[in-house]
């Protein structure tokens, strides 16, 4: 999907280039570009968390001074948002083609996002934390705001599905707010089972009878980790998204899981 020109006052509008000349190398050529540039702040952000690129970061693994970063680029906001714009790219190329199966097609993008998110440094915690280009990006003109791409993805799959707009939109924040809590769990090893015996031994310095709620459940909790975590909370979404629609419409689901069997 190609981005339209947008609004003055849209944050993810195009840095305008800065007025005056290029700066020039020793031979003449342009020093830098913006591709190089973005290139390699894509190349810091697959090795560092994303929070600590700055154009200061790039212009010293650059060799280079940090107004020529800011001369090719714009902003540090403009050099984030091109990175998770690639990001992004990869989330929408690992997606497979659309079964037809809202369930099927849901799940199968939801594990291909934790995994790609996973592969960035910083970039669950950002995307929960962070306003700004968690949903749309900055582009040049002629490029592809690839998070605009996922949203329209998305949304295709609850339209077919035949939910109304007003579902689709909750269903849609409920499901990236789920993702996005897991991917923030993988970087930050938030999962209780990373913290097992801290959090068993924490609870077991209590009388048993002071704290029955807590006793409880320390055991199975301090077990659980990531991906039990989030293979049971996506079911339950799916469940719980499934009651809005019409029976007609869970039954055509079914059988469709059924002949094309669940996904993989």
């Amino acid at each position: 999907m190609k981005a339209t020109k947008p609004k003055p006052e849209d944050e993810t509008q195009a840095p305008a280039r800065r007025a005056g000349r290029r700066p020039k190398g020793a031979d003449g050529a342009p020093a830098l570009s913006r591709d190089a540039v973005v290139q390699c702040a894509i190349g810091l952000a697959r090795r560092e968390p994303l929070t600590e690129l700055s154009m200061v970061r790039v212009a010293r693994e650059m060799a280079v001074a940090p107004g020529l970063i800011h001369y090719y680029i714009g902003s540090r906001d403009d050099l984030l948002s091109a990175v998770i714009n690639f990001a992004f790219k990869e989330r929408m190329e690992a997606l497979p083609p659309l079964v037809g199966a809202w369930r099927t097609d849901l799940q199968t993008a939801s594990r291909r996002v934790v995994e790609v998110t996973a592969a960035w440094p910083g970039l669950g915690t950002y995307i929960l934390t962070n306003n700004r280009f968690r949903l749309f990006q900055r582009v040049e003109p002629g490029e592809t705001d690839y998070g605009l791409t996922f949203f329209d993805h998305i949304g295709r799959i609850l339209r077919d599905a035949g939910f109304t707009t007003a579902q689709a939109a909750l269903a849609y924040h409920l499901l990236m707010l789920f993702i996005s809590s897991i991917s923030a769990e993988v970087e930050k090893r938030l999962a209780p089972g990373t913290h097992h015996d801290y959090i068993v031994g924490y609870v077991s310095r209590f009388e048993r009878e002071a704290l029955p709620g807590a006793t409880y459940l320390v055991s199975s909790f301090a077990k659980l980790d990531t991906a039990t975590t989030f293979e049971a909370g996506l079911q339950l979404l799916l469940d719980g998204f499934e009651t809005w629609l019409p029976p007609a419409k869970v039954a055509a689901n079914v059988r469709k899981l059924k002949r094309d069997g669940p996904p993989r």
